[in-house]
């Protein structure tokens, strides 16, 4: 099977070790290299290696939710915004640009 964009899915209860891939989203070596984990077993019909979609699907739906990284500790740092970002601006254009907009605001009235 060629480019992702030849497989089409819709209307089939058993894919090809490349279709089964395209629908965990995974390449086909992580793939081969994973399924077992999962208790998915192929069937072999008429020189293919079959997965039922129905058992792939159940393997995604029963695998561990996602975990934040405790590297990243869960927490984003806020945008700036205004004076504060003008402030923390790493490039003096950047200041420069904020300052003249601050300017324009100033001079324009309100309607």
């Amino acid at each position: 099977m060629g480019a992702a964009e030849d497989l089409n899915l819709s209307g089939k209860d058993w894919l090809t070790v490349d279709e089964a891939a395209f629908y965990c989203c995974v390449s086909v070596s992580q793939f081969y290299a994973r399924a077992k984990e999962y208790n998915l077993e192929p069937r072999e019909f008429m020189g293919k290696k079959l997965y039922e979609k129905a058992a792939l699907y159940q393997a995604i739906y029963s695998a561990q939710k996602w975990q934040k990284s405790q590297s990243t500790g869960g927490a984003t740092s806020p945008t700036s915004t205004g004076a504060r970002a003008v402030r923390e601006a790493g490039s003096p254009s950047v200041a420069s640009a904020h300052e003249r907009l601050r300017k324009f605001d100033q001079r324009r009235k309100p309607s």
